[in-house]
């Protein structure tokens, strides 16, 4: 391999390496979402019957305030009655809303909402966001090879590197 070929091959490692990290970080959400989907996967219908209101103090004066709905849905038997972690909007959900919750049948506090879109695209921006990246460092190194370093791809020489790689 030529210098020029292994100072672009360096040069798109170096550019890719944080892209190639968010990708496999994105590849393991994607599991682990796969996962506690498996585990959680009884369903039932649960209304929401109240909100709570969460305020968050900043630190430069001002705050900030979340709606936490109360979500009530019968479990193996037991109504369970509990705080959702995830915030939502009281004027499109209002109180008495129906909605579909999935729940592990071992401790039914634990639950999700079936429409919720944390819990359907977990992963994804991070995967899309790393193909992109190491795409566009793809480009860029070659764009950088050909233009400034006056590399030329001719798929002879690209052959005879890689048959005197394995040669050794």
């Amino acid at each position: 391999m030529s210098e020029m070929g292994l100072k672009m091959l360096l040069y798109f490692a170096a550019t890719s390496f944080v892209a190639w990290i968010l990708l496999f970080t994105g590849i393991s959400t994607r599991r682990d979402c796969r996962r506690r989907s498996e585990q959680e996967y009884t369903r039932a219908t649960g209304v929401i019957v109240d909100y709570t209101k969460k305020v968050v103090r900043a630190t430069r004066g001002g705050s900030r305030s979340y709606w936490l709905p109360v979500i009530e849905f019968t479990a193996e038997g037991q109504t369970v009655r509990r705080e959702y972690e995830n915030a939502m909007n009281p004027e499109k959900f209002p109180a008495g809303t129906s909605v579909e919750v999935l729940y592990d049948v071992n401790r039914p506090e634990r639950f999700h909402l079936a429409e919720d879109p944390v819990f359907l695209a977990p992963g994804r921006g991070a995967i899309r966001l790393s193909i992109l990246w190491i795409l566009a460092s793809a480009a860029l190194t070659v764009f950088l090879a050909v233009f400034v370093g006056g590399a030329r791809f001719d798929l002879r020489d690209f052959w005879y590197d890689i048959q005197r790689l394995f040669r050794r």
